[in-house]
């Protein structure tokens, strides 16, 4: 094994498969927000690695746009980075703060510290683009919009594999993994039920009241994904109950139900995420048209409590496509 400490991330190489990298991007510390960290990503990717071999890339830097970088977004221009680095230093959930993270890697207080982390997101960059085929491992929150999701598959728009090709690849993933989806349910659905409490909490500590309309952006789309799935799996009761008093109390009963409504975990195709956000990924891997790249969000459940049964399915992913191609 071979090890490079780099600015920013590590770079660990076995000899088994040179073709195949590893990468988490959100695996840094959580500064200033435990939601800030993909946490376990890079336990399940380290799994992954053992099981096949090839790199493992994993991030050291948080993905604040203030205190780090996150590699999952675009290059900022100087000008739009010092612009925003005092709307992020102030810590207020405006619409312009929310449109800059759903776009843009990082912040700067000026152009020295705008160009240190260009360097450092560039060589990240540079690196993961020496794998032909890439898996990104991600962790997606154990959330009522992620059910029934346990791993969810991004193909980038079928830039990174075909959707015919992986849909049929999940399907014998979910058949070979029948019994122990059934096994994990109960504890699934009580995973989903505790985040969502959190979230509750943490929503009241933050604004004293639970109004959706006086909500920041990110935190209103949130809510509005949950109540898509809260709508899909619901009874018409608790549904109605919600709809006529949006109360911490019904959202959270809303939510108990849909769970205990809800199909046995899986793994799905773009269920949860359709890649959009990617713009790193996007702009940096796709000139390149003869790699296999794909996003694994694995369900923050999955990533805790049973890591090393993620990186199996993983590795039965991987092994179906590589006899695709």
């Amino acid at each position: 094994m071979d090890i490079e400490f780099k600015r920013g991330y590590t770079v660990y190489k076995d000899s088994k498969d040179k073709d195949i990298m590893f990468v988490t991007p959100h695996s840094g510390p959580a500064l200033a927000s435990p939601v800030t960290r993909d946490d376990h990503s890079e336990t399940v990717a380290t799994r992954c690695w053992e099981l096949i071999g090839g790199t493992l890339v994993v991030s050291s830097m948080t993905r604040d746009r203030l205190f780090g970088i996150d590699f999952n977004r675009y290059i900022p221009t100087v000008k739009n980075a010092l612009e925003h680095y005092e709307i992020f230093q102030s810590g207020n959930s405006s619409e312009k703060r929310y449109k800059y993270l759903k776009k843009y890697a990082w912040v700067a207080k000026d152009e020295a510290d705008y160009y240190n982390r260009l360097q450092i997101y560039q060589n990240f960059w540079e690196d993961v683009c020496k794998g032909n085929v890439i898996i990104f491992v991600h962790k997606n929150f154990p959330k009522i919009k992620a059910v029934p999701s346990v791993m969810d598959i991004v193909t980038f728009s079928q830039k990174g594999i075909k959707k015919t090709v992986i849909k049929e690849v999940v399907e014998a993933i979910n058949a070979k993994y029948f019994d122990f989806f059934q096994k994990i349910a109960t504890d699934y659905r009580n995973a989903v039920i505790s985040e969502t409490k959190r979230f509750v909490l943490d929503t009241l500590r933050i604004y004293e009241h639970f109004n959706p309309n006086e909500m920041s952006p990110g935190r209103r789309e949130g809510i509005e994904k949950d109540l898509k799935k809260i709508t899909k799996y619901a009874d018409t009761i608790a549904i109605n109950r919600l709809k006529q008093n949006f109360t911490p109390f019904n959202y959270l009963s809303a939510v108990e139900n849909a769970v205990e409504r809800s199909p046995l975990p899986c793994v799905t195709v773009e269920d949860v995420h359709d890649g959009s956000l990617a713009l790193g990924p996007v702009n940096k891997l796709f000139p390149h048209k003869d790699k296999v790249i794909i996003e694994v969000e694995c369900n923050g459940f999955l990533n805790f409590w049973h890591p090393h049964m993620a990186a199996k399915i993983i590795k039965d992913v991987v092994d179906k496509i590589n006899k695709q191609y």
